[in-house]
C-alpha cells in the first residue's frame, strides 16, 4: 500500500514538472509570435501609435486615453496630432499648441533587438518652425513608449500601443 502511494505521488510530481515545462514553452512560443507580428507591422511602414498617457520631465503623468493622440506612419510620411502638457521654451506665433506635424519623415531608422525582442524607431519631423525628434521603443506585444524632443518644447514621453493602420 505504501509503495503504491509513493509511486502515485512520484508520478504526479513528474506530470506537474512536464506540465510546467509545457506551459513555459507555450509562453515562449507566444512571445516569439507576438514579436514577429510586431516586426512585420514596423517593416510595413503602415502603423499608428495611439497614446494613453503622457509623462513630463517633472514627473507629472496624465491620462490622455480616449482622445485622438496619435502618430501615424505611412511609408515615408508621418502625421501627428497630440496633446502637450510640458514646458514651452520658445513661443512662436505660428506654432501649434500640441505636437503636430504632417509631412515626410527625415532620418527614419529602425533597429531590431531580437535577443530582447524590442524595436526602436526614430525619425525627425518638421512643422512650421518646429523640429521634432521622435524616438519609439516598442515591446514584443506592441506596447510603445514615445519620446518627443523639440527645439521649442521640453521633451515628453507618451505611453500607448502600436497597431496596423488601414489605408483607404
Amino acid at each position: 500500500m505504501k509503495k503504491t502511494l509513493v509511486i502515485v505521488v512520484v508520478l504526479l510530481g513528474f506530470s506537474q514538472i512536464t506540465f510546467s515545462q509545457s506551459k513555459k514553452e507555450l509562453k515562449e512560443e507566444k512571445a516569439i509570435q507576438e514579436y514577429q507580428v510586431t516586426k512585420e507591422l514596423i517593416n510595413s511602414k503602415q502603423y499608428v501609435f495611439d497614446a494613453d498617457w503622457i509623462s513630463t520631465t517633472r514627473g507629472i503623468r496624465i491620462n490622455i486615453a480616449g482622445g485622438s493622440n496619435r502618430i501615424a506612419v505611412v511609408q515615408d510620411s508621418a502625421k501627428a496630432s497630440m496633446q502637450f502638457f510640458g514646458e514651452v521654451t520658445s513661443i512662436r506665433f505660428d506654432d501649434g499648441e500640441g505636437v503636430e506635424f504632417n509631412n515626410k519623415m527625415e532620418d527614419y531608422e529602425v533597429k531590431f533587438n531580437d535577443e530582447k525582442r524590442r524595436i526602436t524607431v526614430s525619425f525627425k519631423a518638421k512643422f512650421k518652425s518646429e523640429t521634432y525628434n521622435i524616438y519609439m521603443s516598442i515591446t514584443k506585444s506592441g506596447t510603445t513608449y514615445v519620446d518627443v524632443n523639440s527645439n521649442n518644447k521640453r521633451s515628453v514621453t507618451y505611453d500607448g500601443r502600436i497597431t496596423a493602420i488601414t489605408i483607404e
